[in-house]
């Protein structure tokens, strides 16, 4: 037994003893006081009205018989979706055959009408062919292109290492500190000043053959206060513009004596 059986036999029996139980309350053949009594009829009532209006409510007393226009047809030329249709239903079905003949027909009309479309707006082979000749033509060029300008940039790269260019970078390193870089401020800062400053004091020659540039700032401030002695500096330990620009022209002059000026420098502080 499934459980609306089960159901429905529970509520059934429950009506049936309430009946009872209220029917033999009315005739006294049980003794139930007066309000328990009221409510048990009040109860069977209202499980009277509920039956008569679910009974109601569910059945058509005016519609069609079964085995009338419900009649079931089946037939074994249709698909198994459609043999257990009723007449009504296979009639109504076979109403919209010419409908829908006439909507395939218009759709078929309309496919066509695209597939001429398509036709023009799509085109030939032998044009596609060509352009996308014409592009490759073109990304082939444009690949020449950079590998021109990657060998500008490979030679840009070179002549940033020229050391007219790096003097400029370290004026302009200059400039951004205010015109005036100290070594004994924060020197953490300027490692990359120091190290600027000490390669171009090793290509003018203005450094011991046996020592390497790095990025020290007080082996750069050292070496500062040297070159600015040598050029009798009055004040000493700044880098300025004017440093930068001495520099230059030591580098441009083809008889230097800025070896003979660091060991000047070198025997006058011992």
């Amino acid at each position: 037994m499934d459980k609306e059986s089960a159901l429905f036999y529970v509520v059934l029996l429950l009506f049936a003893a309430t009946g009872i139980v209220t029917l033999l309350g009315l005739v006294q053949k049980v003794a139930i006081d007066r309000k328990y009594l009221n409510a048990l009829f009040a109860a069977l009532v209202l499980e009277l009205v509920a039956a008569v209006l679910y009974l109601f409510s569910d059945t058509d007393f005016f519609g069609p018989q079964p085995g009338g226009d419900r009649l079931i047809v089946p037939r074994s030329e249709l698909p198994a979706a459609q043999r257990d249709m009723s007449a009504q239903e296979i009639v109504a079905m076979l109403s919209t055959v010419a409908e829908n003949r006439n909507t395939l027909a218009q759709m078929e009309r309309e496919l066509a009408s695209l597939k001429d479309i398509i036709a023009v707006q799509v085109p030939p082979y032998e044009d596609v062919t060509l352009a996308l000749d014409a592009r490759i033509r073109e990304i082939a060029e444009l690949q020449g292109s950079l590998e021109a300008l990657r060998s500008k940039q490979a030679g840009f790269q070179k002549m940033r290492k020229n050391f007219l260019v790096r003097m400029a970078d370290l004026n302009a390193k200059i400039s951004e500190l205010g015109g005036t870089v100290n070594f004994n401020w924060q020197p953490e800062e300027k490692s990359e000043i120091a190290a600027m400053l000490q390669s171009a004091f090793k290509q003018i020659g203005f450094m011991p053959d046996d020592e390497q540039p790095n990025d020290d700032p007080g082996r750069a401030l050292g070496l500062l206060v040297d070159y600015q002695r040598a050029k009798n500096f009055g004040t000493t330990g700044f880098l300025t513009s004017q440093v930068v620009a001495l520099i230059i022209l030591d580098y441009l002059s083809p008889f230097s004596s800025n070896r003979s000026g660091y060991a000047n420098s070198e025997n006058s502080e011992r």
